[in-house]
């Protein structure tokens, strides 16, 4: 029974006459006497097949099938004890031979790794068992990183054979591969050593690029839906698709990335729980890769010389999985991430060329240097900043490049359409055109699939949650770093962390904030807030955004807001202008109609209700100067962010408007400023939408009527060309323009009637009141019809809108003195005239507004005629007053003369006070200057009191 037994496991026959279909002849003739198999010879049998049957062609498969059959006869013959011995020496024999197998290359007369490993990755179910069964050998021979060294180096070599791809798209392969992976992990021998294989810690020398290609868990860390092939594949094939279809394929692909993404997350979380050499490789591993694709985050990299989207954002994923469990809602392990980590030695994390947050590189350096800490930070640490890391360069550089295949997708298609307008009417070069059309056309496919792709990955809402959960609990601990004690959230933080410079601008006063800077919070790099927040803004715009409605919202708002509200935390203007967009955007009004997703917090939450107004306040003065070459143009986005903010708060939140009016009330000084900068930005941005205006009119009529357009008889089509230009960037300048005015404007209708007082200061009433004139004027006067344009509503241009909240402001300040003397004293463009026409196209014409507000606008109108004519006659007075009694700047009588310290000029109060509201500079020779340096010129004044006494005596 025992030889039949044999015979049937190792299909051999010893009967040359006598050899059933599949079984393989041994012959053990010794003197001409047959033998027949037995446990004695077993040994010698299989030695034979293995190294000399040259027609056992896959002599590893044979070893697991006669495994295999093994195990059958064992549940067979489960209660045969005579039998035992025999399958315990049969499982020895073909175990021990799968090993030798994997360490000796040669072993097998028709073998080779490779085949081995091609036959495991394509039946891996039928060959998991005696896989199991060999590595356990290997542990019990002490022979296991032999094994692993001969396994998974030619594991990765067999993935990368000519013409082979590894990704989603073939889901037998690489299901099968992951297996294998999940295998030997999981035993705890094997995870311990894993990162010892042969190329599971890459050459410092190796490429950003080649860390996917050339490590050992390189394939598997790029299995995603972002993976190129894979998008091609899905999303490629078919270019005009429904929403319905493509959602459907964004399903499917995020089901299938999410359980791959747990599986890699099992194998990671293995090793890392090896040993602790294990866990110092994998962290060692992720480090590397990271240092090696900083550029990931610049502007013009070459994609193609650095790690993929599917790589980075894969191993990103998997590190915010590690994090999960220290920073959950009870914060129970936040104390064991080191605030001073950077401090310490061994550090994964290369921070050489990492902007600083509040401080310069050599600063930074020497303070690590002088604080160095020898104990080696713990994986908690680790793993929070290079997570951190991670989502700055991984994902962050993901959505990057998002952003840019966007405009690419555009800028192809009107490629497109002028090769087909071009093909229309040069029919001889059709072979030409049309080659260039398809490639065009193949651009295209390819860039929409990437794109689909990522959009697919980004609206998956169960891995962003993920995402998100982490970004707030990396907020509530840098608020621990950035609390002085360091016990936040265990306790309070208490804002501002050092006193308000009230009547100094912060952005003039940098070194006096950087010294002040928390420790170490200013010397963390730049990435630490930035990728957050980063994140944050992009994935605020989809619709099923993990932002919206998430209970732990409020931690990443507090950070934002103390971010704002202690400008020494972070000197990048740039990320607060990020911040304030990501928090208009969760102030504006949902698709419902309901309040913004973070309104709530605004007005519930105490940290953030006592300090986002003024922060909110001093960041629109602040952003004035960004310190780059397109500051000029930027601060308007920003405070236009501020804007919605501002206005939302100030109508749905009371407390908000309260605040407004005491900070007008006890903090003048601040918040006039801010009244100057608005003022300011309305001003520009009214006179720049209504000029491009004109042009889109002017330009917009000559493109009509050719006729009308003056050219040469000569002139070629590029005059032509020229002016569709010109007519293109008029459009899209006045859309900005107007549109950020119009925002600005409801700010000021909003104020002027709450807190009057503060835009009648002597500061800023002149200026308000020449705006408010000079666009009127351009609303009703004689060149109002310049601004008519088709659909104006693209412009975000509403004339009879805009001359009603022009309106609006005169009649809120109609009871203001310094308002009507200052609106009469514009002898430019103050005109009754305008006035009645404005009455008559809101009152009469559009039913606009109440007859009250007729009356009102007339009664101020009528009040500021009266004035003009008294000040016309006051001038008439003082016409022939002496130079040194003008104001060098307005050429008005000095009411309050100061001198100025350093140009020695004599100034009224009134204007240098007004000037440096915008520039704290001396206005004669750029020397920094600041109100409190000027000099009362008492003798001055008694000066020009007393010739304006001797002329009204003289009266």
């Amino acid at each position: 029974m025992s030889s039949k037994i044999l015979e049937d496991i190792f299909q051999i026959s010893t009967n040359p006459q006598n050899i059933p279909k599949g079984y393989y002849l041994v012959n053990f003739a010794e003197q001409g006497n047959a033998q027949t198999l037995d446990i004695n010879n077993t040994d010698s049998a299989l030695i034979y097949q293995l190294t000399e049957n040259e027609s056992l062609e896959q002599p590893f498969s044979y070893l697991n099938e006669c495994f295999l059959r093994c195990q059958r006869q064992k549940r067979l013959n489960k209660n045969n004890s005579e039998l035992d011995v025999v399958f315990k020496e049969i499982d020895r024999l073909v175990i021990g031979y799968g090993l030798v197998a994997f360490q000796i290359q040669e072993f097998a007369l028709n073998g080779n790794i490779t085949t081995y490993i091609a036959h495991i990755l394509h039946r891996f179910d039928s060959y998991s068992d005696f896989l199991s069964q060999i590595i356990q050998r290997a542990i019990i021979e002490d022979s296991l990183a032999d094994l692993l060294n001969s396994f998974f180096p030619n594991i990765l070599q067999y993935i990368h054979r000519p013409n082979a791809l590894f990704d989603l798209n073939d889901s037998v392969n690489y299901n099968n591969t992951l297996s294998v992976f999940e295998l030997f992990v999981n035993f705890k021998q094997v995870a311990s050593i894993f990162t010892t294989i042969d190329g599971f810690l890459p050459h410092h020398e190796l490429l950003a690029n080649e860390y996917e290609k050339k490590t050992i868990l390189g394939p598997i860390l790029t299995l995603s839906p972002l993976n190129i092939n894979v998008a091609l594949k899905n999303y490629g094939e078919v270019l005009e698709r429904s929403t319905t279809h493509t959602n459907m394929i964004h399903e499917s692909l995020q089901a299938e990335h999410k359980v791959v993404l747990d599986r890699l997350f099992f194998i990671c979380d293995k090793i890392i729980r090896g040993s602790v050499e294990s866990r110092t490789d994998m962290v060692s591993y992720w480090g590397q890769i990271v240092n090696k694709n900083h550029l990931r985050r610049a502007d013009h990299a070459a994609q193609n010389k650095l790690a993929s989207n599917a790589f980075m954002s894969n191993i990103t994923l998997i590190l915010t999985k590690f994090s999960q469990p220290f920073l959950d809602v009870s914060f129970n392990k936040i104390d064991k991430i080191d605030v001073n980590f950077f401090n310490t030695l061994n550090l994964f994390i290369d921070l050489s060329n990492e902007t600083r947050l509040n401080s310069d590189f050599k600063e930074a350096d020497k303070f690590y240097d002088d604080h160095r800490n020898d104990v080696k930070p713990n994986f908690i640490s680790d793993c929070f900043f290079l997570t951190l890391t991670y989502l700055h360069y991984g994902i962050g550089g993901t959505l990057l490049y998002d952003e840019k295949i966007t405009p690419q997708i555009k800028r192809i298609k009107e490629e497109i359409e002028k090769v087909k307008t071009f093909a229309a009417s040069n029919s001889l070069l059709s072979s030409f055109v049309d080659a260039k059309l398809k490639q065009l056309e193949k651009t295209l496919s390819y860039t929409k699939a990437l794109k689909d792709a990522l959009k697919g990955f980004f609206s998956n809402k169960s891995l962003q949650l993920e995402v998100f959960d982490f970004i707030c609990g990396a907020s509530t601990f840098l608020l621990r770093v950035i609390d002085p004690n360091h016990d936040f959230p265990f306790k309070t933080i208490e804002l501002p962390l050092i006193p308000d410079q009230v009547g100094v601008e912060n952005v003039d006063n940098a070194d006096y904030l950087r010294i002040h800077a928390p420790v170490p919070f200013k010397y963390y790099p730049e990435f630490v807030v930035e990728g957050p927040i980063n994140y944050s803004l992009y994935i605020s715009h989809y619709g099923n955004s993990p932002i919206f409605r998430n209970p732990r919202l409020q931690s990443f708002v507090e950070l934002g807001t103390t971010i704002l509200r202690c400008p020494e935390l972070v000197s990048n203007p740039h990320l607060k202008g990020k911040l304030v967009q990501l928090f208009s955007v969760g102030s504006m009004p949902l698709t419902d109609n309901s309040p913004g997703f973070m309104m709530n917090i605004f007005e519930e939450n105490s940290l953030v209700n006592k300090n986002l107004l003024y922060a909110l306040l001093d960041f629109y003065v602040i952003v004035e100067k960004t310190g780059s070459s397109s500051q000029f143009y930027d601060k308007f986005n920003s405070r236009y962010s501020i804007s919605i903010i501002l206005e939302e708060m100030y109508n749905k939140i009371p407390s908000y408007k309260n605040q407004l009016i005491w900070q007008s009330q006890n903090n003048p000084d601040f918040f006039i400023r801010f009244i100057a900068r608005m003022l300011n930005d309305l001003t520009f941005l009214l006179d720049e939408g209504l000029s491009n205006l004109s042009e889109v009119h002017t330009l917009g009529n000559q493109l009509n009527d050719p006729n009308s357009i003056n050219q040469p008889e000569d002139a070629t089509d590029e005059s032509a060309n020229d002016m569709q230009s010109r007519y293109q960037a008029a459009q899209r300048q006045a859309k900005s323009s107007c549109g950020l005015a119009a925002k600005s404007m409801t700010l000021f209708e909003l104020y002027t009637k709450d807190i009057s007082q503060c835009f009648v200061t002597a500061e800023v009433v002149d200026r308000l009141a020449s705006m408010l004139n000079y666009n009127l004027e351009s609303l009703v006067g004689p060149k109002c019809g310049n601004l008519r344009v088709k659909d104006p509503e693209q412009y975000s241009f509403n004339p009879k809108e805009l001359l009603k909240a022009l309106c609006s402001v005169y009649i809120n300040l109609a009871n203001e003195d310094n308002f009507i003397k200052a609106v009469a004293r514009d002898s430019r463009s103050f005109n009754v005239d305008f006035f009645k026409r404005a009455i008559d196209i809101l009152g009469r014409r559009t039913g606009l507004v109440s007859d009250e507000f007729c009356t009102k606008l007339f009664e101020f109108v009528d009040k500021a005629e009266k004035t003009r004519k008294e000040e016309e006659e006051e001038d008439m007075e003082y016409e022939d007053a002496p130079d040194e009694f003008l104001d060098p700047l307005m050429y008005t009588i000095m009411k309050d003369p100061v001198t100025l310290p350093t140009s020695k000029v004599n100034i009224d109060r009134s204007t240098i006070k007004a000037h440096l509201l915008s520039d704290s500079t001396d206005p004669f020779n750029r020397s920094p200057l600041r109100l409190e340096q000027v000099i009362p010129n008492e003798e001055l004044k008694q000066l020009i009191t007393e010739w304006k006494a001797s002329k009204k005596s003289q009266k």
